[in-house]
């Protein structure tokens, strides 16, 4: 297991393509902020139907607030 969270010490390309899917641009040191269990749930959670995609901009969007005090950046279009 401990190589799995050392996996998660970066942002994987599985999770930064959720990200372009969502719409949101998540720097490094937001990353960094989230817990082990809150980059599981992104490295986890399916983000394919536009119900899921919708969850998933939700639960970033929290978490990323939460840890950072302020939501994370939109991908300019």
């Amino acid at each position: 297991m401990e190589g799995d969270d050392e996996d998660l010490a970066l942002i994987p390309r599985s999770v930064r393509d959720r990200l372009d899917r969502v719409g949101i641009k998540l720097h490094l040191h937001e990353w960094e902020r989230l817990d082990l269990a809150e980059r599981r749930t992104l490295l986890e959670q399916a983000c394919d139907s536009p119900d899921e995609i919708r969850k998933y901009r939700s639960f970033l969007v929290r978490v990323v607030a939460q840890r950072t005090g302020r939501e994370p950046d939109k991908l300019s279009p």
